[in-house]
């Protein structure tokens, strides 16, 4: 059953959750506190779609849906700032000083107030049957979400320069892995969860190590 597949993704980002904790206990640093808070979001979303078909249609399953949506409107962006504090942290110097967290803190506050009215303000749930799950689907949405398509370009682009200036292929690939699912994902809403799971791994990876592995000044932006 795909509900049995919701319910591993929920785990491994569970464990997710409790390595990024004792990341940030041993380095304290506020792009863990923010992947923290998304990584609750997604974890509420999957579980929610776990139990979905359990629970079944009704008032119940209907007030824990809301948050699913609430969570990805609000909280996806600030993976934006996530990507910007690793790439401090890994010396890369496009985006050091307080410009760069100004304009990139900009962009993700104008995605969270697009995420509310996308997901909360015009919010219209209906319960949806597929292979076995039952979730609660906003009626009300149409076209590309725009806030998570933003910031998984941003994501790239960030990765990108990781890559190219300090010698961390993580953030650039798993952000890749997340927008070729999220595309494919219209075949099965299934794949961008699982894309999702990827990226939060992948955003681990760079986060454990913050020396850059191009040491030479010449060579960091």
């Amino acid at each position: 059953m795909l509900s049995a597949l919701f319910g591993l993704i929920t785990v491994a980002e569970a464990v997710l959750l409790g390595m990024v904790i004792a990341l940030r206990r041993r380095r304290p640093d506020w792009a863990l506190t923010l992947l923290i808070l998304v990584l609750l979001g997604l974890i509420w979303d999957n579980a929610v779609i776990a139990v979905g078909a359990t629970v079944g249609e009704g008032d119940t399953l209907e007030a824990l849906s809301f948050p699913r949506y609430a969570a990805h409107g609000v909280l996806v962006p600030l993976l934006i700032m996530v990507g910007v504090g690793l790439a401090r942290r890994h010396d890369v110097r496009l985006l050091a000083g307080r410009a760069a967290p100004a304009v990139f803190g900009a962009v993700t506050v104008l995605l969270i107030a697009i995420g509310i009215r996308l997901d909360i303000v015009t919010l219209d749930l209906e319960p949806t049957h597929y292979a076995g799950t039952l979730r609660y689907t906003n009626a009300a949405s149409h076209g590309p979400p725009i806030p998570a398509v933003a910031t998984i370009g941003i994501l790239i682009a960030i990765g990108a320069l990781l890559l190219a200036r300090a010698g961390r292929p993580w953030l650039l690939a798993g952000s890749i892995a997340m927008f070729a699912a999220a595309a494919a994902a219209v075949a099965g809403f299934w794949i961008g969860n699982v894309g999702e799971l990827i990226l939060i791994l992948a955003i681990w990876f760079t986060a454990r190590d913050p020396r850059p592995a191009v040491s030479h000044a010449g060579n960091l932006a």
